[in-house]
């Protein structure tokens, strides 16, 4: 199995099983970089597992993890992205993400947040 393949499972086991960072001390660096959409309540970047422990409860807040759905995962050299379909607290509604985790051999280096839907969807976001 090569690389890139052992990160896209462990992405792929990480987010189906719905298991967080702390989960896996092994699998990223000490100095994470972490981007949340501005359009998000958490948005900005945060650095580090101690900066993450601080925004995630706002994450746990915003989406409806019964209705997480991950649709699938891709990989080319040190990228791998997550194609999701996230339910939102309070809401029937629903958004598209794509999370994109780069890899330092088997370490998670960085992770960028990106919203893929339509501008209703957005609208929603920032009421």
């Amino acid at each position: 199995m090569s690389l890139t393949d052992e990160n896209k499972a462990f992405i792929q086991e990480m987010i189906s099983s719905k298991r967080r960072l702390e989960d896996y001390p092994d699998r990223f660096d000490d100095d994470l970089i972490m981007h949340e959409p501005a359009s998000l309540p958490f948005g900005g970047t945060y650095r580090g597992l101690g900066e993450f422990q601080k925004f995630y409860p706002s994450v746990r807040a915003f989406y409806d993890f019964e209705r997480f759905e991950l649709l699938g995962v891709y990989g080319d050299g040190d990228i791998v992205f997550a194609t999701i379909r996230a339910g939102l607290v309070g809401s029937a509604g629903t958004i598209h993400l794509a999370e994109q985790f780069l890899f330092a051999g088997s370490k998670l280096v960085e992770v960028r947040l990106h919203i893929c839907d339509d501008g209703a969807a957005a609208k929603r976001l920032r009421r």
